[in-house]
Parts: C-alpha cells; sequence; structure tokens
C-alpha cells in the first residue's frame, strides 16, 4: 500500500546503439521514457523511421482478420499469448514463411476484390436483361429506313389502355414484353418521320430508354453469356477463397510477426523521443527505485553512460504502485478514478478491504457468490489471460467470496431457492420448515443472522455501520497522512475534534455523563480551531462554525450508504420472485423441467444485472464517500516502453547480442 519510489535516468549511447539500448529497455519494461525539454547537450531529436514502421505494422494487421476468420485454430474465451524466441523464429525460416503469407494473402484479397467487381457487373448486365428476354430481335438493332425500334420502361402501374391510346393517337406500336414492381418494359417500333411526336408522347407517361444500344445480340443470348462468365468468377473467387484457408493454417506466425512489426514501431517512435548531438543519442526517463539494479545492467551490456538522480521539485513523477498480491487485483478500480500524486498515500489495500465487505454486503447471496467465485477463479487457472484480465477476474472472484459469506449469515441461497423448492415443490407444511435465524422470526428462515427481507430495518442498521466504519477509517487514513507529513497538530484538530464528537455521540446512549463530557469538548475544539488558518477574528469564528455545519455533510454522506439496503434488497427480492416462478408448477416432470429453465435464465439475468450495479454503487462509496476524506489525487500512471505482446511473448534470453525484433 505504497507508491514506489522513482528515479530519474539519464543516459548517453552512440547514435547508432539507440536501437540495441531501446530493445533492452522495452524488454524490462521498467522505463517509462520522458519527453521533457531538451538536454543542454542535446541540439535535436533523434531522427527515427516511425511512418515506414508504422505502415508495415498496419499492413500485417489488415491480413489477420482474414486469416483470423479463416483459422480452424481452436479459438480460447481469454487472448492468450503465444511465446517465442526472436531469434529462432528468425532462423527457422518462420518470419520468412509469415511474411510471404502476408504478401500472398495481399495479392489474393486484391484479385479477389477485381473479381468481385467483375462478378458485379455481370450481375448487373444480367439483371438489366432480364426484362427484354423475350425480344426476338437483337439489343442494338437499330430498325430499319423507315422504321425505328427503342427498347425502354415506363412506371409501374402505367395502364396498358392510355399506353394503347396514345399509340393509336401518335401512330406507334407498343408490344409489353414484361412487368415487375419496378416498371413495365416495352418494344417500340414507329416510323422514323414520326420520332419526335412518338418520343414526347412516351415522354409525357415517364417512357425511358434502355441502355442496350451497344449490346450485339439477342437479349437471351448475351445473358447466357454474361451467366457463363458468372459462372467462371464464382469459381475463380472460390479457388483463391480457398487458398486464404491454406494461408490461414499460418495465423499464428503471422501474429507474431505482427508483435514484431509493432514492436519495431513503438522502438522507432521511442527513438524520436530522444535526443541527440551530433555522435549521440540522449534517452531521459523514469525508473523505480527497486528496478535500479536491473537497469543498470541493461545499461552497462549496451556501453552507455548514464546517471541516476532523485526527482525535484517540479518534476512530473508518474506513479507506479505497490501492493500485496490480494490488493493489486483492485489496483484497476483505483486507476478508474485517479492515481494518487507521486510521494502521497496509496488507498489501494485499505480501499480493497472496504470494497470486499460493501459488496458481499450488497449482493449477499451464497450461491450467487459461490457461483462467481468459482468461474472467476477457474477462468484464471484454466484459461490464463493476461494480466489485466486476470486482475479483473481475480477481483470479482474475491468479490464472491465476500458473497458467500453474508449470503450464509443472511441465510440467502440462490435467493430463498432452498425454501422455496421445500415449500412450492415438496409441499412441506410450514412447521417442517426449518428456522435457523439467532433472532426471533416467525417464518422459515436460514440465516444465522436474520433475513434482510424479513427484517429490512436491521439490515439499514448494519448498512450504516459499515457506512460509519468507513467513513472513520477514511478520517483514519487522512490522520495517519497527516501525521507523516509531521502535521500531528493538524490531524488532532481536524480529525480527532470530529472523533470526540463521534465517541461522545454513541456513548452518550450508554453513559449520558461521559458522552456529554466528550461531545462538549469536540464541538468546542471544532469551535476553536477549524478557522485557524483564516485571518482576523471574524473570520476563525466562520471557520469555526463552518466546521460545526460540516456535521451535515457527514450526515448526508452516512445515508448514502442506505443504497448497500437497497441493492441487497433488489436482487433479493428478485431472486425471490425468479424462485417463486421455478417451482409453482409443483413436483411433476413439468414442474421439474420449469424449474430447471426458469431457474438457470433468471438466476443468470438475477446475477448480470446486480453484479453490474452492485459494482458501479460499492466504487462509487469509494470514491465519493471514502477518498473524499483523505485523497490527493492527480497522479500520472507510470507506463514503461515495452514490446508489443498483443498476441504473442518473447520468451526471456540472456543473449547480449539480442536486439529488438524487425518485420
Amino acid at each position: 500500500m505504497s507508491v514506489s519510489k522513482m528515479e530519474k535516468l539519464t543516459a548517453v549511447v552512440p547514435a547508432s546503439d539507440a536501437d540495441a539500448l531501446l530493445g533492452r529497455l522495452m524488454r524490462l519494461g521498467a522505463v517509462s521514457i520522458t519527453r521533457d525539454a531538451l538536454p543542454d547537450a542535446a541540439k535535436a531529436r533523434l531522427q527515427g523511421h516511425a511512418p515506414e514502421a508504422a505502415a508495415e505494422a498496419a499492413r500485417i494487421a489488415s491480413i489477420l482478420p482474414v486469416l483470423a476468420k479463416r483459422s480452424k485454430r481452436k479459438k480460447p474465451l481469454f487472448s492468450q499469448a503465444v511465446p517465442y524466441d526472436p531469434q529462432e523464429f528468425k532462423r527457422s525460416g518462420q518470419e520468412e514463411r509469415a511474411q510471404k503469407t502476408v504478401t500472398e494473402a495481399e495479392h489474393v484479397l486484391a484479385r479477389i476484390e477485381e473479381l468481385k467487381s467483375k462478378l458485379a457487373a455481370e450481375r448487373a448486365l444480367m439483371q438489366s436483361l432480364l426484362p427484354y428476354l423475350d425480344h426476338k430481335r437483337p439489343l442494338n438493332d437499330p430498325g430499319t429506313q423507315t422504321a425505328a425500334v427503342w427498347l425502354g420502361s415506363l412506371p409501374a402501374g402505367i395502364k396498358t389502355d392510355k399506353l394503347r391510346a396514345v399509340a393509336d393517337e401518335v401512330g406507334f406500336v407498343a408490344e409489353v414484353l414484361s412487368s415487375d414492381n419496378r416498371g413495365v418494359y416495352l418494344s417500340i417500333v414507329t416510323h422514323r418521320d414520326a420520332e419526335g411526336d412518338t418520343q414526347k408522347a412516351l415522354a409525357s407517361l415517364g417512357f425511358v430508354r434502355a441502355a442496350h444500344a451497344e449490346d450485339e445480340g439477342l437479349a437471351t443470348d448475351i445473358f447466357d453469356a454474361s451467366q457463363k462468365r458468372e459462372h467462371e468468377l464464382e469459381r475463380e473467387i472460390a479457388r483463391l477463397d480457398a487458398g486464404l484457408d491454406v494461408l490461414a493454417e499460418n495465423l499464428t506466425e503471422v501474429e507474431i510477426l505482427y508483435d514484431m512489426a509493432a514492436t519495431r514501431e513503438i522502438t522507432e517512435k521511442n527513438k524520436e523521443s530522444l535526443f541527440a548531438t551530433k555522435s549521440c543519442a540522449i534517452l531521459t526517463g523514469w525508473v523505480p527505485a527497486r528496478e535500479e539494479a536491473r537497469v543498470t545492467r541493461a545499461l552497462e551490456k549496451c556501453g552507455a553512460a548514464y546517471e541516476f538522480t532523485p526527482p525535484e521539485e517540479g518534476d512530473d513523477v508518474p506513479v507506479l504502485l505497490r501492493n500485496n498480491a490480494y490488493a493489486r487485483n483492485f489496483e484497476w478500480v483505483l486507476g478508474m478514478y485517479s492515481y494518487p500524486k507521486y510521494g502521497k498515500f496509496d488507498p489501494t489495500l485499505v480501499m480493497s478491504i472496504f470494497y470486499f465487505l460493501i459488496f458481499g454486503l450488497m449482493f449477499a447471496d451464497a450461491g450467487y457468490g459461490l457461483f462467481m467465485s468459482i468461474i472467476c477463479f477457474g477462468a484464471v487457472k484454466w484459461l490464463r489471460p493476461r494480466e489485466s484480465m486476470k486482475r479483473f477476474l481475480l477481483m470479482f472472484g474475491c468479490c464472491g467470496i465476500s458473497c458467500l459469506i453474508f449470503g450464509v449469515l443472511f441465510g440467502a441461497y440462490f435467493g430463498d431457492f432452498p425454501l422455496a423448492f421445500m415449500k412450492n415443490f415438496l409441499k412441506l407444511p410450514p412447521e417442517k420448515m426449518p428456522n435457523l435465524a439467532l433472532l426471533p422470526s416467525a417464518e422459515a428462515n436460514l440465516a444465522i443472522l436474520f433475513d434482510p427481507i424479513q427484517n429490512p430495518m436491521g439490515f439499514l442498521l448494519v448498512s450504516l455501520g459499515i457506512g460509519a466504519l468507513h467513513l472513520l477509517g477514511g478520517m483514519a487514513v487522512k490522520a495517519y497522512t497527516l501525521c507523516r507529513e509531521k502535521k500531528v497538530l493538524d490531524a488532532l484538530f481536524d480529525v480527532g475534534s470530529y472523533w470526540l464528537l463521534f465517541g461522545g455521540i454513541a456513548t452518550v446512549f450508554f453513559k449520558k455523563s461521559v458522552g456529554l463530557g466528550l461531545i462538549i469538548t469536540g464541538v468546542v475544539m471544532i469551535l476553536a480551531t477549524q478557522g485557524r488558518a483564516k485571518k482576523g477574528v471574524l473570520g476563525k469564528m466562520i471557520g469555526g462554525f463552518g466546521g460545526i455545519y460540516a456535521l451535515i455533510n457527514y450526515v448526508s454522506d452516512l445515508l448514502s450508504y442506505s443504497r448497500i439496503l437497497a441493492l441487497g434488497l433488489a436482487a433479493g427480492v428478485i431472486a425471490q420472485v425468479v424462485n417463486l416462478l421455478a417451482t409453482m408448477k409443483g413436483a411433476s416432470f413439468i414442474g421439474f423441467l420449469v424449474m430447471i429453465v426458469v431457474f438457470i435464465i433468471g438466476h443468470l439475468l438475477n446475477l448480470v444485472i446486480n453484479v453490474l450495479g452492485t459494482f458501479v454503487h460499492t466504487a462509487r462509496l469509494q470514491y465519493i464517500e471514502f477518498f473524499g476524506r483523505f485523497y490527493e489525487e492527480g497522479g500520472t500512471p507510470f507506463r514503461p516502453m515495452t514490446v508489443s505482446e498483443k498476441y504473442s511473448t518473447e520468451i526471456p534470453t540472456e543473449d547480449e547480442d539480442a536486439e529488438v525484433p524487425t518485420a
């Protein structure tokens, strides 16, 4: 539960060794490069080849979805990094094969796109010919010396009587070839001397000439030839597509190739963050103090001149959290809010304990909790997800244990399923139903303490009690941080005075004189000290009364914890409704099937909905009520430069000449 101490690194190497230096440091994953102002010795930024490297990585990335779609490789639930040795990958010819796969796939895709364009043109031609297949003359037939022949269409729904009337009036012959919901298709024969009148008359009806003036031959012959070409194109596309299926067998190698290319892109971008003199490259960055020895060995292997210095005032020092194995799983929850400032208190451990307790109270159900823990811990063990997903699953697995514990205390096993099963399915009489609650209960009960649905006031008191403990914990952290900064009096005045007041309020119900004494002492301390930073007597008095007024904030914050009651009751009531629907058919074969189906679907939906709601509201109580007491946010997360591991991960090697892999 601390923030790692950081050291500022400055390293100098010959410009030609910049790749080797970055390669070693990226593999260590222990150096965060900075892009601050130029050092005095530097003249400019070191030039890299980031655009070319980015283009190569993008080129490979564009092929991966095509191959992944066709690959027969078993797909894990969570993405897993494939281990590989960069030197062996090159030496064995796998890199060359992967490059060849990408190139061939590019050519195949380009050819497929070309053929698909031709295929679309053939299908468009056939579609345009369909209405004229009954026309018995060539499509490009201009007619005779005295008669013109036109093909075209009128809007759908045109009355043939109207067409005939116009034809008789103007003196042309119209033959309906076909019709559909888009139009009526015609063959028009008109005397050449009357072409103008015919065109005007047909235009008034919405006539549109067909675009087949250059198509030689009968419509049926052209259609058949186009259809033949269509089939040939489809066969060629299918052949090429089958070739992609073969190329997809090399998907893993192409994924490794992508990570190598992406690593090169990262390297080139990092090079542009280095400073340069006439012949040297200068790297500046941050290193966790505990990693100084490892980084030193890497620098010495590169022959670099280097220096580690402590942070100076005004430096934007990145923050790296250090927590035990349990609390580390909750760091991402803290990261959703904000990292603490460098050198300040890391609340992850304390927050994780309260998160564990509040999550379990909000979703107190042994069945759901056990299910969550088995799924999450099982996924981590058997599916071996990446680190970020692993932490996510482990956190919810731990919260599942909390749900299990509180579920046993409150007698919730998928809601009241055991009782509903005994009552509705087995038809047991009330006197034979179990009642295990320590507190008096008139109804069947599996709770060790009490059933929150039967005793909501008791559950509200528990919720507010946990809330009070949470708020006091935040105040305790504030007192600790003030004492660590040697502000003991501030801790006494700003925290101790309120603790005296709260202690008096709690004590007055048991021993009135002692309680009143503590209350009076606390109020006097608040009035006398909360305005100490203000100027003038009036300012100090206003500050003191402001400290008393702040008690309203404590009360409102405490009432916020009633959401524990709301979330807990919501999950329990929904579960009871599901159980009622599942068991209402009684003890029969159909009833058993209905129970299984309703139980699975209903409780899965309840689990998903309430896990999401519980996560959000538990986090909200940490961010607003708990952190608001002491937290100094605004830290920049420590993000070391690393190699790309989207699909694969390099096998650690002791090869002193190893460099960043090139694509």
